[in-house]
């Protein structure tokens, strides 16, 4: 059964939520939750048995091994990190066994006092885009809606693909535009020149003026932007695009980025951006001895201080 309390609905705004949880914690990291199976730790994986491939009950026993592996995860982080990021990918290739798995992960997290942005990336139109958005941000009772705060969305289908998705703000929800991602091929079709602009400016042109309906007096709005860590070149510019939409930030370890280039993305007073990292934290005690969960713990309060290090420089912070 769901947790009453962290699954009920708020009308604070989602972005205030997320200022109030940076200040609060000191910390503008997002760990993302992407668990690997053949990754997990070995006592995790012999107490569900999921070392076995196939059989009766695989899915489940898989779901299972997710759940118990990211509740140890989630205690361990949640006094450091602001958010967690679980990716729907790694829990919907187990069926509706890793669906219930996903939506008590985000139970989970909400009730251990962490912000739940669901990484989905939907996008699609009509009905389709309404369907999606109660799934991912409504509010029916055993869905994922009532226990995640915002979710990753593409833009590249244009505003009717969003609009049912912006209407759940007005309900405390918020949601981050894919602009400038952190994959290696990005730059094909992100960096076209069009007119004399790169397509993500133009698209983080858009971001911005469609947050503005949902704008704060204060300037910030719940209508956020994933734009990677790859690029910090693009990512000062995508600042002075888009300077009220927080950023997601993703790309920092694995992938490349460091967190010392990452002064641009936030504004004068050391806002604006949230920061996810997943593999270099989840699956750190690959690279570490001692107890998992311990160096699950070291990696992210590292991660955590080099990121307010970085933060800290600016003028106002």
């Amino acid at each position: 059964m769901l947790n009453q309390e962290a699954a009920s609905v708020t009308t604070e705004s989602f972005v205030d939520r997320l200022h109030a949880a940076v200040s609060a914690k000191q910390s503008c990291l997002v760990v993302g939750l992407d668990p690997v199976l053949e990754r997990l730790p070995p006592d995790v994986a012999s107490v569900i048995g999921v070392r076995s491939s196939g059989g009766e009950g695989a899915t489940a026993r898989a779901a299972a091994s997710f759940g118990l592996f990211l509740d140890r995860v989630i205690e361990a982080v949640s006094d450091l990190a602001v958010a967690v990021k679980p990716n729907s990918a790694y829990f919907e290739r187990f069926g509706a066994a890793g669906w219930d798995c996903l939506r008590l992960v985000c139970e989970r997290a909400r009730a251990a006092g962490l912000l739940v942005i669901l990484d989905a990336k939907r996008g699609d139109v009509g009905h389709t885009a309404e369907a999606y958005a109660e799934a991912t941000l409504g509010d029916l009772p055993d869905t994922l809606g009532p226990v995640v705060d915002a979710v990753t969305l593409n833009p590249y289908l244009g505003r009717d693909s969003l609009a049912p998705f912006f209407s759940k703000i007005e309900n405390g929800k918020g949601v981050f535009l894919l602009v400038r991602t952190s994959n290696p091929s990005a730059a094909e079709f992100q960096e076209l020149d069009v007119g004399g602009q790169p397509l993500c400016a133009h698209v983080a042109e858009s971001v911005s003026a469609w947050g503005d309906t949902y704008r704060q007096s204060d300037g910030w709005t719940s209508v956020g932007a994933v734009v990677g860590a790859t690029q910090p070149e693009r990512g000062a510019e995508m600042r002075t695009l888009m300077p009220g939409n927080y950023f997601l930030v993703p790309g920092v370890g694995a992938q490349g980025g460091r967190p010392e280039d990452l002064r641009v993305y936030f504004d004068g007073d050391g806002r604006g951006a949230v920061v996810n990292v997943s593999r270099s934290v989840l699956f750190a005690y690959e690279k570490r001895s001692g107890p998992w969960v311990e160096s699950i713990r070291q990696a992210c309060e590292e991660t955590r201080d080099a990121l307010e290090a970085v933060r800290s420089t600016s003028p106002g912070a």
